[in-house]
């Protein structure tokens, strides 16, 4: 049986573990967010994902337009009739990407412990 006090330290942990997420999510990985733009299978630019900006990319049909701001990252034109990548919205954590596929434009978030790695062993 879990004793007064017990349940104390128990409602404690739960309540500190709770108000820790925000912190983690604000300071986590959103500080280093970075993210990375490749055209037509190349690297083009890494931005910081903190900014507000619009970047024109050039894609196999055209330009792509992706805009940065507080939301996140999301294609808002493209060249071609597929709208899908417009559709996908904003990007916003780690590991997120959206494809604008026969443009072959990709945005992708990374941290910039990412971009920083020069392999992966295991």
């Amino acid at each position: 049986m879990f004793t007064r006090a017990d349940k104390i330290v128990i409602v404690v942990l739960v309540l500190l573990s709770l108000a820790s997420y925000p912190i983690i999510k604000l300071y986590g990985t959103g500080g280093g967010a970075m993210l990375e733009i490749e055209s037509m299978g190349a690297s083009y630019a890494v931005v910081e994902m903190n900014q507000r900006k619009t970047v024109t990319v050039p894609g196999a049909l055209g330009d792509s337009v992706i805009e940065i701001d507080e939301n996140g990252a999301r294609f808002i034109e493209t060249a071609g009739d597929d709208t899908s990548c417009i559709e996908q919205g904003y990007i916003t954590d780690a590991g997120e990407m959206a494809v604008c596929v026969p443009n072959r434009v990709l945005i992708r978030v990374v941290v910039k412990s990412d971009i920083d790695t020069d392999f992966i062993s295991r």
